[in-house]
């Protein structure tokens, strides 16, 4: 509605637009002048603004109009939303009367299904019971006849005064009969379970000395082995032992090389030397400094005397070497005193005689000299190698 209405006074203001005077038009003068220019311009002024003001009443005219009619159209659009809403009320009241006369209807039609379901089974508990108070009327008839036989045996029967006891004493019978046959069940089930424990304890039992043969199996490979690797042992131990032996001969050779030149040394040679005195002095001393004491056939303390004696023999032999060493050069000196004095005597030549005497004289001198270094070499090589064995 209000859409509609909006429309409508769209249309209503675009037809008075259309019928409203329009603007008037201007007159164009190209010869005139100013004065009468600017009185146009006044005159079109006031034209416009007389249009304007006409233009606005009429608006506020139309204004007043639509107000009006959007008043009267909200009163209607609010007369027909309370009618709306009635209406909506009595539907809503006609819908949940409606929904309570359907369940009431559901209601009695259930209680009238669950009514004669209860009729029906009424019906067959009634026919049930009668055909059961028939089937007991034909076992009644059925079991006549042993009524009549326990009344017989009552009768020929001393011992039992009333059918009762009868029914009693077959009851106590069927009972013990019933234990026994328990009683045998249970013996039979305890006889396959023990048979069943006893299988299985067997194969356990066998499995145990399959393994443990196994395991024998695996020992006996461990004890050839382990003799094998014993023999191994025994044969490195003998050869570590030979190989001891072997070292400790050797090194005994050693100490007895060293010892013989030592004993050389110091008898032969040594008498006016103080070597082997300084030696044990020094030895004396680190002994007093370290505090410990061996026995003599301790293979340091052998080493040590080993060790003194080499220093020893060092000695001489570095006494030997600068004996020899002074040998040489004395000899070297008397050689070029012979060359000078054969130099003097002989009268001024050229200088090839004297080169020639001087290599005639260089080469006749170092000959003592180089057989004693050789011979300085053999008792070096003799006695050079002792040594370094004992490191």
């Amino acid at each position: 509605l209000k859409w509609h209405s909006s429309l409508r006074s769209a249309r209503a203001m675009e037809g008075d637009a259309a019928s409203a005077p329009k603007h008037p038009q201007q007159l164009f003068f190209d010869n005139v002048s100013p004065a009468t220019r600017l009185l146009e311009k006044r005159r079109q002024m006031y034209e416009v603004q007389d249009a304007l003001e006409n233009q606005k009443a009429r608006f506020a005219k139309d204004e007043e109009t639509f107000r009006k009619r959007e008043e009267n159209l909200r009163a209607k659009d609010l007369q027909l939303q309370h009618q709306l809403l009635s209406f909506n009320k009595f539907l809503q009241d006609n819908e949940a009367k409606r929904r309570r006369a359907e369940t009431r209807a559901a209601e009695e039609a259930a209680q009238i299904r669950q009514k004669e379901e209860e009729i029906r089974e009424l019906e067959k508990q009634l026919e049930e019971g009668n055909q059961q108070c028939a089937e007991l009327e034909e076992e009644v008839a059925r079991n006549m006849k042993y009524e009549q036989f326990l009344e017989r045996v009552k009768d020929t029967s001393e011992d039992y005064a009333e059918i009762q006891d009868l029914v009693t004493r077959h009851e106590t019978l069927e009972s013990a009969n019933r234990d026994l046959v328990e009683l045998q069940d249970a013996s039979e089930s305890k006889i396959k379970e023990l048979r069943n424990e006893f299988q299985s304890y067997r194969k356990e039992q066998e499995m145990e000395m399959l393994a443990f043969t196994n395991r024998i199996a695996v020992l006996s490979g461990e004890l050839d082995d382990a003799r094998k690797l014993r023999q191994q042992f025994e044969h490195q131990v003998d050869e570590a032992t030979q190989e001891a032996m072997m070292t400790s001969w050797k090194s005994g050779r050693i100490l007895m090389s060293i010892e013989n030149l030592y004993l050389r040394c110091v008898t032969e040679r040594g008498k006016n030397i103080l070597h082997a005195t300084t030696t044990m002095d020094e030895d004396v001393a680190k002994k007093d400094e370290s505090g410990q004491e061996e026995s003599a056939d301790s293979f340091r303390r052998k080493a040590l005397n080993a060790k003194r004696q080499l220093s020893v023999i060092l000695a001489f032999l570095k006494d030997f070497k600068e004996i020899t060493e002074q040998l040489r050069s004395e000899r070297k000196g008397e050689a070029k005193q012979k060359g000078t004095a054969l130099e003097a005597a002989k009268p001024h030549e050229p200088k090839i005689t004297v080169v020639e005497a001087e290599t005639r004289s260089q080469n006749s001198g170092p000959l003592p000299n180089v057989r004693e270094l050789s011979k300085g070499r053999d008792t070096n090589s003799g006695s050079g190698s002792a040594p370094e064995a004992p490191q």
